[in-house]
């Protein structure tokens, strides 16, 4: 930039082009930088092509440490790596949280309080309503094409065997029932938080987005961060500005604050990085939505025999097919047990095989129900295996350890119950008509079967916790603790996971993230 920068934002993921795009707007001068490229790629446009960009340049590819409760597995965690973060490799699944999320976040975070930020990004294609945004970037809303029919009949089966309701929307507020899942798609493609935040400010001079430039530590006056030390086009380079707000996500927003000496100071100490500021808080707390699959053969066809290269035609001809499903294009919020006061199990359900990411295939035709609990008991953590800021951070979330692990876990407990549950809905209603042979667990003991195929569902939060107790990171205006000019804006900031997907949640966040930063400017 020609001027120094009144900002530098790390991380174009979604809090991230949210958070930017309101600083623009108020007339700041923003540096943005993004470890990852730009996001051209056909598989970031197609909704249904999200898991053909893991393990690929968009994907940071992370990996677990060994899991000890599920058989010392290391699992696989995909993180966009690319413009548009996460929201441009996810299954643009698009959920706030619930009125009891936000009432246990405390003061200034009530259903109250972040009900105007989600308003404000949503361009809502439904039916008016007051809880919705009509004039915000991000279009969202149920599919214009429809969903497959095998997805319409998983609603009604759900509602009928769980005794739930079922509804047309889980964005007000209550996440309970069953039915189609919103996403933010327009005209059969993904909008990505930089689609529709960032890329149409691109030519805006006060503007400056940087690919290929990972962030490596914070430049610092005493506590006052300044700048940005950052690798680009093979070469450190600095820069200084008014003010650094840090972006990048769950696991690479703790692993800068450590390198830069904001920390543990234990932790710290193991890797001879000087402490700036002791914060315990910092890599802890982490918590993730842990995801089953139940696969049974479909009598029905499915989206398995259409998702094929030959795909790639009418939807490159007319944006029309199956690359423009979700796949995971319907759901339900259940009780594993009736004793809880709120639902802690989300139903994913797709028209198809799904399996390890979509990395296995299988021929014929199949549909998944997957359980996922969205309300984990486990805590986990990220910390530093090595000084080297281009080095991978320690990731253990610690699945299933809740009570010591072992039987007692009641997140195996709930996992057990959600795949008891989807075999109901399988038998039950119109769905069980569709009903072939069970793939999977079939003949596997479920506890067994939980810890052998358990994934992520890509929902990790909570490591720089907002509030003000000794383990939080940021305060409820989402400035650290103990410095001054550094703010965080990301899923890291959660202090207690949302029980629905994280990514609608992430852009609230960017969004309140930029007035609390432009009123405290």
């Amino acid at each position: 930039m020609k001027q120094k920068p009144d900002y530098v934002v790390v991380g174009a993921g979604a809090s991230g082009c949210v958070l930017t795009r309101r600083l623009l707007d108020a007339g700041a001068r923003v540096l943005l930088l993004e470890a990852g490229g730009a996001d051209g790629h056909l598989f970031v446009t197609a909704p249904a092509a999200f898991s053909r960009l893991f393990k690929t340049r968009h994907d940071w590819a992370f990996f677990t440490e060994p899991q000890r409760e599920l058989f010392g597995r290391k699992l696989y965690w995909p993180r966009g790596k690319v413009l548009g973060g996460s929201s441009a490799i996810n299954a643009t699944i698009y959920i706030r949280g619930s009125r009891q999320d936000f009432a246990a976040w405390g003061e200034g975070w009530a259903w109250d309080d972040v009900l105007p930020a989600y308003r404000s990004i949503e361009c809502y294609s439904g039916e008016a309503n007051s809880s919705r945004g009509a004039s915000g970037e991000l279009p969202v809303g149920h599919r214009s094409g429809g969903s497959h029919g095998l997805s319409k009949r998983f609603v009604v089966s759900a509602s009928e065997s769980m005794k739930i309701p079922q509804v047309q929307s889980f964005n007000d507020g209550t996440l309970e029932g069953a039915g189609l899942f919103e996403s933010n798609h327009l005209r059969g493609e993904r909008w990505s938080a930089f689609r529709a935040f960032l890329k149409p400010k691109l030519g805006d001079p006060k503007l400056t987005v940087l690919t290929g430039a990972q962030a490596t530590r914070l430049l610092w006056n005493g506590d006052r961060a300044t700048g940005v030390q950052f690798m680009f086009q093979g070469r450190l380079r600095e820069v200084q500005a008014g003010g650094v707000v840090l972006a990048g996500g769950t696991v690479n927003t703790p692993q800068l604050l450590m390198l830069s000496g904001v920390g543990p100071r234990a932790e710290l100490a193991r890797q001879g990085i000087g402490v700036r500021q002791h914060l315990p808080g910092v890599g802890q707390n982490l918590q993730d939505h842990p995801a089953t699959a139940m696969i049974y053969r479909s009598t029905l066809p499915t989206l398995d025999a259409q998702l094929t290269d030959w795909a790639a035609i009418p939807y490159l001809l007319g944006r029309r097919g199956a690359l423009t499903s979700n796949v995971a294009e319907a759901g339900a919020f259940v009780k594993s047990n009736a004793g809880l006061d709120a639902p802690d199990l989300q139903y994913h359900f797709a028209p198809a095989y799904f399996r390890e990411h979509g990395f296995q295939r299988q021929r014929g035709a199949f549909f998944t129900l997957g359980p996922v609990l969205v309300a984990p008991q486990s805590r986990g953590e990220v910390g530093l295996l090595s000084p080297d800021p281009l080095a991978a951070p320690r990731i253990d979330p610690r699945y299933l350890s809740d009570n010591g692990g072992g039987e007692g876990s009641e997140d195996l407990a709930a996992l057990v119950s959600g795949l008891q549950l989807a075999r109901e809905v399988a038998s039950s209603g119109p769905l069980s008509e569709a009903r072939g042979d069970e793939y999977l667990p079939a003949d596997l003991g479920l506890p067994e079967y939980v810890r052998r195929e358990m994934e992520t569902l890509y929902h990790p939060v909570g490591t720089c916790a907002l509030g003000e107790s000794d383990s939080s990171v940021v305060n409820r205006r989402l400035a650290v603790h103990g410095t001054h000019g550094l703010w965080v804006a990301d899923a890291s900031v959660m202090p207690r996971i949302v029980h629905a997907n994280t990514n609608a949640t992430s852009m609230m966040i960017g969004e309140r993230a930029a007035r609390f930063i432009l009123r405290d400017a």
